[in-house]
């Protein structure tokens, strides 16, 4: 009989590729003010932002107003 750890092991190595993968597709397919407003919680300034989206500083304010 497994142990709880060791099954708890199991489903988390059927697991993680599957999260990973739902993950990558989301930062794939999010939208240009979803994609602003991430940057702008992971800390990047507006000016990296729009340098980063290839975009100008206006735009990105009016994404995250």
């Amino acid at each position: 009989m497994l142990t709880l750890s060791a099954l708890l092991a199991a489903a988390l190595k059927l697991l993680l590729p599957a999260l990973l993968l739902i993950a990558l597709v989301d930062v794939l397919t999010q939208s240009q003010p979803q994609r602003i407003r991430r940057l702008a919680r992971a800390g990047l300034s507006q000016r990296a932002i729009a340098d980063r989206c290839q975009i100008t500083r206006y735009r990105v304010r009016q994404a995250l107003a």
